[in-house]
């Protein structure tokens, strides 16, 4: 491999409509149950990569190279480290990267994060040009998905745009990820409101450990297959209200298994709930045309039709001025470019 081979990689994290929260084997990253999400457009991770004559992986993170200590840097030698193991190599990498949003808040930084990571890193060590490329040598996008998840569950399904399900599977080597449909079949909005953009103080890898403590984790569980099925309809017909509902309904599930687990896992800060309350009384006045989900942190996406983005934002900047707005929309998946 020519070491001046350099490849960029852009990649959008994805929204859960339908979250997986526990797993059923940790080390394989198995999930305790089915997921269902958006891919986003502007919400971007940009990753490149390129190999080095050196011992060690080199990280650059927001133009600053990391020490080898730093938490982030240890993640992605660690995760290049396992994709060496896997794939028989030993080359090493200089790793650039960047978001275009907070990361560790609760926006899934790490979805978009690993898809990225793992996505240039396979280029620069087998030199494909794009996806194309990449598929023809082997590493089709479930084989991408499958390597990414390793790094962080939910980055699998940000191989693809639009709507995008991952089936848990009976087994842990029978997990799969595929998409429901692409982003011009329902291109939503997501206007992402940063309550807060600090770095929540537990990481979702805790929170999923203790899921399985809560006593409502297991009526959860056993609730989700009809609630994913009434999902996937709401979406082929697209029909707003009917995901919102369900979506808010899965939200606000998912964060009472969090906040009952042991040690527990409360995301949610007092201006999330005093905001959530008035999303939901805005609404019932007729005037406020969206839904909520909120992640593992306490920020909140708000999603609506393109058209009501404006009276959305309005609303927002007039009663919460403090806050900032995130506007975002249903993308089309990732990017692989080669810049040398």
């Amino acid at each position: 491999m020519n070491p001046q081979h350099h490849f960029k990689v852009e990649v959008a994290s994805n929204i859960a409509l339908l979250k997986y929260w526990g797993k059923r084997d940790p080390s394989k990253q198995w999930p305790a149950n089915d997921s269902l999400s958006m891919t986003l457009k502007n919400a971007q991770t940009f990753t490149s990569a390129r190999v080095i004559g050196e011992t060690s992986d080199v990280v650059i993170w927001g133009g600053r190279q990391l020490p080898s200590d730093d938490p982030a840097a240890v993640r992605v030698r660690n995760h290049l480290s396992r994709l060496r193991a896997i794939l028989c190599l030993d080359s090493k990498l200089e790793i650039v990267t960047e978001n275009t949003f907070p990361a560790a808040c609760g926006i899934a930084s790490s979805a978009s994060g690993f898809a990225a990571l793992t996505t240039a890193a396979l280029a620069a060590w087998t030199g494909g040009r794009s996806l194309e490329d990449l598929d023809q040598v082997g590493f089709s996008r479930s084989q991408l998905a499958l390597l990414a998840r390793l790094g962080s569950g939910s980055a699998c399904r940000s191989l693809w745009g639009g709507f995008v399900r991952w089936h848990a599977g009976d087994t842990p080597d029978s997990q799969a990820v595929e998409q429901l449909c692409d982003e011009s079949h329902w291109p939503l909005a997501d206007v992402i409101v940063l309550v807060s953009d600090k770095e929540k103080k537990i990481s979702s890898r805790v929170g999923h450990e203790s899921a399985f403590s809560s006593p409502f984790m297991e009526p959860r569980l056993a609730g989700l297959p009809e609630r994913m099925s009434k999902m996937i309809a709401a979406i082929e017909s697209r029909h707003l209200e009917g995901l919102g509902l369900l979506m808010e309904a899965e939200a606000l599930e998912m964060h009472s298994v969090m906040m009952s687990s042991n040690p527990a896992a409360n995301y949610l800060l007092p201006e999330t709930t005093a905001l959530l309350s008035w999303i939901r009384k805005r609404r019932h006045f007729g005037d406020f045309p969206a839904y909520f989900t909120i992640d593992a942190g306490p920020n909140v996406h708000l999603i609506c039709e393109p058209g009501d983005v404006a009276k959305v934002c309005a609303a927002l900047n007039d009663d919460w001025p403090e806050l900032r707005l995130f506007r975002d929309e249903c993308g089309s998946g990732p990017v692989l470019r080669a810049l040398s």
